[in-house]
């Protein structure tokens, strides 16, 4: 293993749990740097390549984790075929960069393949399936397409509910999402509710 390599992807994670965006992503690209020297086909270099991506993203260079993104897909399709659940990690994350974007079409495209492979390599209710159907309903109440968009919260919260409990920090955004579909669709005091539940979890963190 090259320590120099190592030395940058801990420097590179060290410096994203601190939210030095700038720092991590210099690290990361020294990471990179060196991981292009290895052998062709080496994991490090599409590690390297995914956790550059994911800075950028964090720090709003949104084309550029794009790019980088589409480089990873490439990468692993290549070494692990189309349907490996590592594939729909990176489709996942390609379709939340579009969405930052507001490629709401390109968004719906990539969640919907990601969530497809996780439905072929994960059971109905793992979390990983909640997740992308969590995308997905973002991505349908920004198109107001509030129908499907409330069968897909619904569907993610039972799974997470079920998943993580339901007092889980992750579960803060989602009910206050679905508060909003449900208040635009005329269902207050339901959304009432998904808020109170969303502050009580909020409230429980910071006790």
């Amino acid at each position: 293993m090259s320590q120099v390599w190592i030395d940058h992807k801990d420097a590179a994670n060290k410096a994203l749990d601190a939210k030095d965006w700038d720092l991590a992503i210099k690290e990361w690209q020294g990471a990179l740097e060196e991981a292009e020297k290895f052998a062709k086909g080496d994991g490090r270099l599409v590690t390297s390549i995914e956790g550059l991506a994911q800075v950028q993203f964090l720090k709003g260079n949104h084309a550029e984790s794009e790019s980088l993104y589409k480089r990873a897909l490439a990468l692993r399709e290549s070494a692990q075929g189309n349907d490996h659940q590592d594939i729909a990690t990176v489709l996942n994350n390609l379709g939340a960069v579009y969405f930052k974007r507001g490629f709401y079409k390109d968004a719906m495209s990539h969640f919907e393949r990601s969530l497809a492979l996780r439905r072929k390599c994960f059971p109905a209710e793992h979390l990983e399936v909640g997740k992308s159907l969590y995308h997905l309903a973002l991505v349908c109440h920004a198109e107001q397409r509030y129908d499907e968009a409330d069968g897909h919260y619904r569907k993610s919260l039972d799974i997470k509910n079920k998943s993580l409990g339901n007092n889980h920090p992750d579960l803060i955004n989602l009910l206050r999402n679905y508060a909003h579909l449900l208040r635009k669709t005329s269902r207050d005091s339901i959304a009432s509710q998904m808020e109170q539940f969303a502050s009580g979890i909020e409230a429980k963190l910071k006790a």
